[in-house]
């Protein structure tokens, strides 16, 4: 299953220290790989990539210097007993406008645990000014049942349908593709914050 986020650029109108996009994902989401674009006014700056595990506030750093004005995708082990609950793209530095009309597609390998079958993928930009968050949610079919709407948390309805018979559904789950947006069509949140470091 895959996630669109988009609509995380700077939109301050000048540039900003400490620009940072997390994706949190919730239990049953278990993040396989992600694909980042040749970033908007990328030149200069380069970013890191970094995760937590669950049970741990420690980050850990997957790659250091990666060049932002250059596509980039990456995968993290996902042997099925590892639950990644951050995965951050620290960038920095940004000018004014960084990563506008941009998108990253995050994918998951999803598993049965997820609370009421629901599926849910938070995301939060921040930098030493503001503070911004998106998310979703997806309802998947439940065993027995009909089919159950498919929505996004606060974006209206995405329609969509699915098999959860459990040997039809796993078979499924690998040609599913939700393409919540989570940026684009999410009530961002924008705050003002005090200047500092990020996690």
């Amino acid at each position: 299953m895959s996630w669109t986020l988009n609509n995380f650029h700077n939109h301050t109108g000048s540039a900003v220290s400490n620009f940072t996009i997390v994706d949190m994902p919730g239990r049953g989401l278990n993040f396989q790989s992600a694909i980042l674009p040749a970033f908007t006014h990328g030149a200069g700056v380069t970013y890191d990539i970094r995760y937590t595990l669950a049970g741990s506030s420690v980050w850990h750093t997957y790659a250091s210097g990666i060049d932002a004005s250059r596509p980039f995708s990456f995968n993290l082990p996902q042997p099925g007993d590892l639950f990644y609950t951050n995965i951050g793209f620290f960038f920095g530095n940004v000018p004014a406008n960084f990563g506008l009309g941009n998108t990253i597609v995050v994918s998951f390998v999803v598993s049965a645990d997820a609370p009421g079958n629901v599926l849910t993928n938070d995301f939060i930009v921040r930098s030493s000014l503001t503070e911004r968050e998106g998310g979703g949610e997806v309802i998947l079919e439940r065993p027995g049942g009909g089919n159950a709407p498919q929505r996004a948390m606060e974006l209206g309805i995405i329609p969509q349908t699915g098999l959860m018979d459990h040997a039809l559904w796993l078979a499924s789950v690998a040609l599913l593709a939700v393409s919540a947006t989570l940026g684009t069509l999410s009530y961002m949140k924008a705050k003002k914050r005090k200047r500092g470091g990020t996690p």
